[in-house]
């Protein structure tokens, strides 16, 4: 009885151990990420779904500014829309055209888009669980209501852990959506009108 129990309490010191140093990653990652102020990058999504055979395939770039909250995601092929972020508001984008998203489900999607870019892990941790594993960032929704979201994979760069390379969202149904990004400009002045 006496050796299961030192197996049992050296486990159990193992795992603390690995749950701090995780802590000390989590919270280094944080202290990176806080330093970022503007972020350019351009994407690629991929959505595979279960009816489809191949995935459907788009472009785009994002632009985004820390200080002021703003966010511009556009998409770029194969059709032109996304959406923006402003002080004033959440907009949709379709072609040349910008209209104001007034639900709440606009107000909320613009807010969690603001936690995601800036890996806000404080405010993650409350709806997920999170889990390290190298420069893998797994998030798992607390809540069993969650029904849009198994989990959330996202990759840092080896490097940078402020360059976010790639971003997996699986929902509970086996769909799943990927975002490779690319090109991505930290803290340098963003082009004039990027965030109109």
């Amino acid at each position: 009885m006496k050796k299961y129990a030192l197996i049992f309490a050296c486990a159990v010191a193992a795992l603390a151990a690995f749950a701090q140093e995780g802590a000390g990653l989590l919270a280094h990652y944080a202290a990176r990420m806080a330093e970022v102020k503007t972020l350019q990058s351009d994407f690629a999504e991929e959505k595979h779904l279960a009816l489809l055979s191949e995935p459907l395939e788009s472009q785009g770039r994002l632009a985004f500014d820390k200080t002021t909250r703003q966010l511009r995601w556009q998409y770029q092929t194969p059709f032109e829309n996304g959406f923006l972020i402003t002080q004033t508001g959440v907009f949709r984008l379709q072609g040349d055209k910008k209209e104001a998203v007034k639900n709440a489900m606009g107000r909320m999607m613009a807010a969690q888009m603001l936690v995601w870019l800036t890996l806000d892990f404080d405010s993650l941790q409350k709806d997920y669980q999170i889990m390290l594993n190298g420069q893998e960032i797994t998030f798992v929704p607390r809540s069993q209501q969650n029904k849009a979201v198994k989990q959330i994979t996202v990759l840092v760069d080896d490097k940078n852990p402020q360059l976010v390379r790639q971003v997996t969202l699986q929902e509970p149904g086996g769909d799943f959506v990927v975002w490779k990004f690319s090109n991505t400009r930290l803290n340098q002045p963003l082009p004039q009108g990027a965030l109109l």
